[in-house]
């Protein structure tokens, strides 16, 4: 098991199912989202699984191929905003980096008009505030969210820099991959819904957080640092790998995730924003986002990282954190995410 065999089925079904019967606008959609997951995973670098699938069923062609024979196009590649990033030497708070971004907003002369950030407010005021709740934003992806609550006055928001760069340095190369195996283990089981999903990955999860110590001490800091009765985490999505791993620590853990992978529509339905994987690198390639600060370090219960050196990009950052604290995001209406997709 695991997540090259889980993928095999899943594409050779899909592909299958696909190829044997005449096609409409649900399909092809599915289509397109098929072949976004693999674009953007080559996009990430991650090589891997396409390779496989191409070489071995012709998985990649058979897409493109029917999407081109119903003269559809596919979902086009989401760039980044800023290239080559130059970052300072010295590390600082990420709040201090939360509170620039912010104070810069408050005198922005020109939001940003990008539509993608409709559909982010749209997430942000569709996440319920509850008094009782601590809200924790992973950055860099859930930067946004996190501001778009602090304008708001809210209070037991936290900002953790919890990505790839601090699992590595927690615990070395290769350990998010670790977490994220059991999601797909469980897949293959065929489990039917999130308890089933969390009921497995839980121990799995725990098992690899063992053979890591300094990471789950990390973890298990941070968790302990936050008083409230329940823990709400906030992502951009796909497989929600480290809201499991937290919840797999701390029973209070909830999460929600803006969307997720087409395989795990049904079983994240009631935490996912809506069903529109292709929009994930739109929230993932925003300035300020990806390009605004790097992770540097961990320490006594801080995270410190490194701020982008380059002023465009935080003419950039702040452009897109006014637009979406006035509401100012550009022409497109709100998509209900119960229908979306």
């Amino acid at each position: 098991m695991g997540f090259l065999s889980f993928n095999e089925k899943y594409y050779m079904t899909a592909l299958k199912r696909l190829e044997s019967s005449s096609l409409g606008d649900c399909e092809l959609y599915e289509a397109k989202q098929l072949l976004k997951l693999l674009d953007d995973l080559l996009d990430e670098g991650y090589t891997l699984l396409c390779r496989t699938l191409e070489e071995k069923y012709g998985a990649v062609s058979r897409l493109r191929a029917i999407l081109k024979a119903h003269g559809v196009q596919p979902f086009p590649i989401q760039k980044r905003a800023v290239s080559d990033v130059e970052y300072s030497d010295s590390a600082v708070d990420v709040d201090i980096i939360c509170r620039q971004l912010s104070e810069r907003a408050k005198v922005c002369a020109s939001p940003a008009d990008d539509p993608f950030l409709t559909h982010l407010k749209n997430y942000c005021e569709w996440i319920e505030y509850r008094p009782d709740t601590a809200y924790v934003f992973l950055l860099r992806d859930a930067f946004l969210p996190h501001l778009y609550f602090k304008s708001s006055g809210k209070g037991s928001l936290f900002p953790w820099v919890i990505n790839r760069d601090f699992l590595q340095k927690c615990a070395g190369d290769g350990v998010d991959d670790k977490l994220r195996l059991p999601i797909y283990d469980a897949l293959e089981t065929g489990v039917s819904g999130f308890s089933e999903l969390a009921a497995f990955c839980k121990p799995r999860i725990l098992n690899v957080l063992g053979e890591h110590s300094d990471l789950k001490n990390v973890l298990l800091e941070l968790l302990c640092g936050i008083r409230e009765e329940k823990i709400l985490v906030i992502e951009s999505g796909y497989c929600g790998t480290i809201p499991l791993t937290l919840s797999a620590l701390d029973d209070r853990v909830d999460f929600r995730l803006y969307t997720t992978a087409p395989f795990l529509y049904e079983i994240y339905r009631e935490k996912i924003f809506c069903r529109r994987y292709e929009e994930i690198r739109s929230f993932e390639t925003l300035c300020s986002q990806d390009a605004l600060m790097k992770f540097a370090f961990f320490r006594n219960g801080r995270f410190y990282v490194r701020a982008a050196a380059d002023d465009v990009v935080w003419e950039r950052s702040a452009r897109e954190a006014a637009a979406l604290q006035s509401g100012n995001c550009g022409d497109m209406k709100f998509i209900c995410p119960e229908t979306a997709g």
